[in-house]
């Protein structure tokens, strides 16, 4: 009788883990599939899958210890699991890279064809003290920018007080003892806030970049690169547009209640949805001005969009990712609590070679900046 009883107890317990073994096999694979989408459907005809995109790097943390775990307790559905995963695999290229040897190569060493490129939305160079705990941001952003010494630098969101005796913009020209700026930026007649390229090469031909609302989303220029010319633009595709309560919510998430926790989420998602639908729009104008450049490009700035989704798929179809070529681990760009997103952005025509991509970790403003170095083709 008591064998009886085990034997039951045991066949019960096989039939729940059977169960739970299946639903999670079922979450899994939607939720993949449904992140995979975000880069073929448009968020304008459904954006469920946008979101899932968003999340993808926790959706694959949550497939790969999975498949683990199935590996080990050997249950065939975990090759079925592998095969779902491995059917996005650029997807996974473009979220993490797990490739230790971009460290480990031979391009420390400068040349005449080569030179170090730099993007970072400085968050006004922190002009109203947003990061607590750190006392003047703008002067240790300035010591970063010499230590790192890059010799072409894209900012977004950058200020400028124009009637200081040493503004900003020729703070940073001495620092980086550059022989060009180009900004374009929205000014009161006191204040710019907006693009500035600074470059240690002669730089030509600036023009505007609208997207087709007419507003400003970014500049570009040509690079003399010791002879040869490189186009620079530099972006800001829109922004959610999250307001002081939208931070104080995420960095309080883990003790907010419920109720507030579905406020605060809904205010989000709201903005989001109309950021999703302009950046389609936007990301049209920047291939029309990558399709248009005569001269090999390179495109910085802060795509608010992940690397999976409608919008990178659509920017990235002609034009190499630097992160992708030399970069390691999520490349996380932006800095909230318990989120890994990487909307920042280095990339390149094919026609030039990126490596020894670094996404520097300093607290200086709510993005990292990021570099890489770019050799241009013989």
């Amino acid at each position: 009788m008591e064998f009886s009883r085990v034997n039951i107890i045991r066949r019960l317990i096989a039939k729940i883990i059977g169960h739970i073994n299946t639903y999670c096999t079922v979450i899994l694979t939607c939720s993949t599939l449904l992140a995979y989408a975000a880069n073929y459907v448009s968020p304008l005809d459904f954006k469920l899958p946008s979101y899932f995109g968003l999340m993808f790097p926790y959706i694959l943390i949550a497939d790969f210890t999975y498949i683990v775990l199935l590996l080990i307790v050997r249950k065939n559905n975990a090759f079925f699991l592998i095969g779902i995963v491995l059917l996005g695999w650029r997807c996974i290229l473009a979220t993490v890279q797990a490739n230790p040897l971009h460290f480990f190569s031979n391009d420390d060493e400068t040349t005449d064809s080569s030179f170090l490129i730099m993007s970072f939305n400085v968050r006004l160079l922190d002009r109203y003290n947003w990061i607590k705990g750190k006392n003047d941001t703008r002067t240790k952003i300035f010591e970063f920018l010499k230590y790192e010494s890059p010799d072409i630098v894209c900012f977004q969101e950058f200020y400028n007080r124009n009637n200081d005796s040493l503004d900003n913009r020729t703070q940073v020209k001495q620092i980086l003892q550059a022989t060009s700026v180009v900004t374009d930026a929205s000014s009161d007649g006191k204040h710019d806030l907006g693009y500035v390229i600074f470059s240690k090469y002669t730089l030509s031909n600036s023009q505007k970049i609208y997207d087709q609302d007419n507003k400003l989303i970014g500049i570009s220029a040509d690079a003399n690169i010791n002879g040869k010319k490189v186009r620079i633009i530099n972006v800001h595709l829109k922004s959610i547009k999250l307001g002081y309560n939208d931070y104080n919510f995420i960095d309080s998430l883990d003790r907010t209640k419920k109720i507030e926790q579905l406020s605060g989420f809904k205010s989000i998602f709201t903005k989001m949805d109309n950021a999703y639908i302009q950046r389609i729009s936007q990301a049209k104008v920047i291939n029309l001005h990558i399709s248009k450049s005569p001269y090999p490009l390179i495109l910085c700035g802060d795509f608010n969009e992940p690397p999976v989704s409608y919008c990178y798929k659509k920017i990235t179809e002609n034009i190499n990712d630097a992160f992708v070529e030399g970069g390691l681990g999520f490349g996380t760009t932006m800095r909230l609590k318990f989120f890994i997103f990487r909307i920042d952005y280095i990339l390149h025509t094919k026609n030039l070679k990126s490596s020894n991509f670094v996404t520097h970790n300093e607290r200086l403003s709510d993005h990292y900046a990021i570099s890489c170095k770019i050799t241009l083709s013989n």
